[in-house]
């Protein structure tokens, strides 16, 4: 079996995946468990945050990453078939700022926290990848650079997307 850039390609949404599956497994319980200590630490900033993820039912945030999953796996697929892969670099490279975001709360944190694990093996695939993405000419750096901050701001947006999705199912399954 050769490796090339279709492979990488195809390996996202696996990552993407074994990643989310840490965070779904182990969200809700770490949110409970560290609550009190995140409140003391960061008195202003996470109490929103808190209220959000312990009022969201496990079923609900499942369906919002089902939700990313899926529109990650139609970019992949529609990138495959059309040979063009910019939205793809840039969704790929935004998942790996999250990833570095991930890490950089690890650090303040000084603790486990849900995504760490998956997050340093996800790292390792985005390493990894962008090295192969930019020795083989595949992408200039300018066109990664751009689509590092276009990816970003797509995944962002979706987060919050799929968060008031998730909302909305909570709604829907509570009544």
């Amino acid at each position: 079996m050769t490796f090339d850039f279709s492979s990488i390609v195809w390996l996202f949404p696996i990552i993407f995946m074994l990643h989310e599956f840490e965070e779904i497994i182990f969200l809700k319980s770490w949110v409970q468990e560290n609550s009190d200590y995140l409140q003391k630490r960061f008195p202003k900033s996470v109490r929103r945050l808190l209220s959000h993820l312990e009022n969201l039912s496990m079923p609900a945030f499942t369906f919002a990453v089902a939700e990313e999953f899926i529109l990650l796996s139609v970019i992949t697929i529609v990138s495959i078939m059309f040979d063009s892969y910019l939205l793809w670099l840039g969704v790929f490279m935004g998942f790996f700022v999250h990833l570095l975001i991930h890490f950089v709360q690890w650090i303040i944190l000084r603790r486990y926290i849900p995504v760490i694990i998956t997050t340093f093996i996800s790292l390792i695939y985005c390493g990894f990848s962008l090295t192969y993405i930019l020795e083989k000419g595949i992408f200039q750096i300018t066109e990664v650079i751009l689509w590092t901050v276009m990816g970003f701001i797509i995944i962002a947006i979706n987060l919050l997307f799929a968060h008031k999705l998730a909302e909305w199912f909570d709604k829907k399954i509570k009544k």
